[in-house]
């Protein structure tokens, strides 16, 4: 698949639980959390609502 027609999603990913997160914020611990990139095809990424779909009137004819 060639890289310009494909969606680049990039998400940040938590490594701890929510829970935990909270009480290692109270103490000012500093925490990382790495991001993840992944690539997904026009009609992949609209079906799994990770992009919208364009109006009509915008659309190429």
């Amino acid at each position: 698949m060639a890289r310009s027609k494909a969606k680049a999603v990039t998400r940040r990913v938590s490594l701890v639980d929510g829970r935990m997160y909270t009480e290692l914020k109270k103490t000012g611990t500093i925490i990382q959390a790495p991001s993840k990139t992944k690539y997904y095809c026009i009609s992949c990424a609209i079906h799994g609502h990770q992009i919208s779909q364009r109006d009509k009137s915008l659309r190429k004819e």
